[in-house]
This record gives C-alpha cells, structure tokens and sequence, in this order.
C-alpha cells in the first residue's frame, strides 16, 4: 500500500519516485526496496509525508476516509489537480457539466440494458 501511495503522489506533482527520494535525500536503492514490498523508516516516512503536504498516514495508506472522502484515483490526479486550483465559478461550471455527461451515460446504459431484457 506505502509503493502504490508514493507513487501516487510523485505522480501527482509531475515527478518520478527517483526524483522525489533524491530530492528529499534517499537513495535509488530505498525505493527499489519499497517497490519490492518494503517500509520506509519512520523519520523517512514523515519527510515523505513532510514533502508531499500529507500526513504520514495518508501515505502509509493507513488513514481511514469516511465514505465518499476520498480522492479520485492515480488516472484522475491532474484533473484533481485543476479542480483545487480553480476559481469557484469554474467548479460549479466543471460539477455541472461532469454530472450531465455522467447522468447521460447512465441512461443510455440503462436504457441498452432495458432494450436487452425486452429481447428475451
């Protein structure tokens, strides 16, 4: 879980996990270590955390989010991105038309779904 929310967030800021542990002073070897199923310290733990603006259990992946608190996936971490940065107007204007398209694919599925059990 540790890898994948590195990961995650080194992709999120644009930059490799090399970058990033080089930046914060680990070596390439570390994150190897991390990708093979190993920990981080704790000191380097919060110097990740420290460096990504988080805390150490987001990274660790061991904070629990109430339901439907938590962020979009790794896929969706430069629109994410864009939302915070926003201006309010533009995030009514991006909710409203997100919503439409979502609502639109959902009827067209299920109305494919209902023409589907007509036909048997």
């Amino acid at each position: 879980m540790f890898y994948e929310n590195f990961a995650f967030h080194c992709k999120k800021i644009g930059k490799s996990e090399s970058a990033v542990a080089k930046e914060v002073g680990i070596t390439s070897k570390s994150v190897t270590g991390w990708k093979n199923g190993a920990a981080p310290r704790n000191s380097t733990q919060k110097k990740l955390a420290d460096y990504f603006g988080i805390t150490v259990e987001e990274l660790m992946g061991t904070k629990k989010e109430p339901a439907g608190q938590g962020g979009l996936d790794a896929d969706w971490a430069d629109v994410e991105q864009e939302y915070r940065d926003a201006t309010p107007e533009a995030k009514a204007a991006a909710r409203a038309a997100a919503l439409a398209v979502l609502k639109s694919s959902k009827k067209s599925a299920d109305q494919a779904s209902d023409a589907g059990d007509s036909a048997d």
